[in-house]
């Protein structure tokens, strides 16, 4: 009977979810999603309206801009606290509130996202996917703020 409940318990046992940093690939992983992220909105025609609200140099976002989107992803996701450590607290909408961030703005923001996530490499699990996009989609919707 031991013997029985410990293949069941091996069979079944169920595992703690990953934070999604380990997930993503830790500091390495992050890095990359941001860069493609950025990457798919200054290069596709798609993610334009997205593109504007940032204060361009050479129609690229500033590399101060993608330095802080990383920091406070590593944290975000369940790794250190790089931006809270240097800016304090993200308070993610009311950084954002001098920027007209509509459904257009956020439909282009989570399109970049879903790109990004799709280049990633390794792949990421169903399972892990779903838990990103869901992430990423109550961020989005918590940092708009206009009806259009």
């Amino acid at each position: 009977m031991k013997i029985i409940n410990s293949i069941k318990n091996k069979l079944f046992k169920k595992t703690e979810p990953k934070f999604l940093y380990e997930v993503i690939g830790l500091e390495d992983g992050v890095y990359s999603l941001v860069n493609n992220f950025y990457n798919i909105m200054e290069t596709d025609s798609k993610a334009y309206a997205c593109l504007i609200t940032h204060e361009l140099i050479d129609n690229k976002v500033p590399d101060i801009v993608k330095k802080k989107f990383f920091m406070f992803l590593c944290g975000w996701f369940g790794g250190p606290n790089l931006f809270v450590e240097e800016f304090g607290h993200p308070r993610m909408r009311s950084r954002h509130m001098n920027i007209k961030i509509g459904e257009k703005e956020k439909v282009q923001w989570l399109y970049c996202m879903s790109k990004a996530l799709d280049m990633h490499n390794p792949k990421i699990v169903i399972d892990d996917r779903v838990r990103f996009d869901g992430s990423f989609k109550a961020l989005a919707s918590r940092i708009q703020n206009q009806e259009s």
